[in-house]
Parts: C-alpha cells; structure tokens; sequence
C-alpha cells in the first residue's frame, strides 16, 4: 500500500474518532493530567460505562497511530 493511501486512512481514523464531542472532551480533561474513570464521569456527566467506551476508543491502537502522525505533521 502506498504511503499517502496508508497516512490518509490513518487520519481519517483519527477524524472518525474525534467526531464525537465527548472524546473531544475527554483529550481537552485529559491534557492536564490523569484522571480515573469516575473523575471523568462526573466533569462529563454521563455514566460510568458510557466513559470506559469512549476511553476504549480513543485507546485503539488505530487511533494511537492517527493521533501520532497527526502530532508529527502539525510540528
């Protein structure tokens, strides 16, 4: 597979998660420090289980790898 097919499916994977403004929210919580599963709930208000799959999302390894590159590109 060619390197520009492989970068532009690695971002659109990252885009496709960040779609959601909850995940959006979550990276924004996030970057000023770890916070457990219930900390986010409460800054998010919504439920336990509704934090842990938005969490398994962004912790994808597809995800990782767009965000990575992402990162490379913007610097």
């Amino acid at each position: 597979m060619p390197h520009r097919t492989l970068v532009a499916q690695q971002l659109a994977s990252m885009f496709s998660v960040l779609s959601h403004p909850v995940r959006v929210r979550i990276i924004v919580e996030l970057r000023a420090g770890e916070l457990c599963v219930n900390s986010l709930q409460d800054i998010l208000g919504i439920r336990q289980s509704a934090v842990s799959q938005h969490l398994a999302l962004l912790d994808s390894s597809a995800c990782q790898c767009a965000l990575t590159l992402w990162a490379a590109l913007c610097h």
